[in-house]
């Protein structure tokens, strides 16, 4: 993930960035669930891996699509407005999944 200069690239430092973003506000959100008994530790502690890991890779591929259209403001911001909505509404998506098949 580094190159010679011992560096991190900007795709690889908004993966992390996001990854830790979404590790504290999975915690946040399951710590409740399993305060009020909903989930088991080892839900909660699944839960907030697999949180972290979807915020991690929309992050980065964000990134990635707007490190590719550099030089080009106005198509960089559409690409990375269109990509983000386009991410959350994946894990919206998913959320409601997980939710279908728990009250299933």
């Amino acid at each position: 993930m580094s190159n010679n200069r011992d560096e991190l690239s900007s795709v690889s430092r908004a993966l992390i960035a996001g990854a830790l973003v979404g590790t504290t506000t999975s915690c946040i959100e399951q710590w409740r669930s399993y305060q009020n008994g909903e989930k088991s530790l080892n839900q909660t502690a699944a839960k907030v891996v697999s949180d972290a890991t979807k915020a991690g890779l929309v992050s980065g591929a964000v990134m990635a699509v707007a490190s590719a259209t550099a030089g080009r403001p106005l198509l960089t911001m559409l690409t990375v407005i269109s990509a983000g909505a386009a991410g959350l509404y994946l894990m919206d998506a998913m959320k409601n999944k997980e939710n279908d098949d728990e009250s299933a």
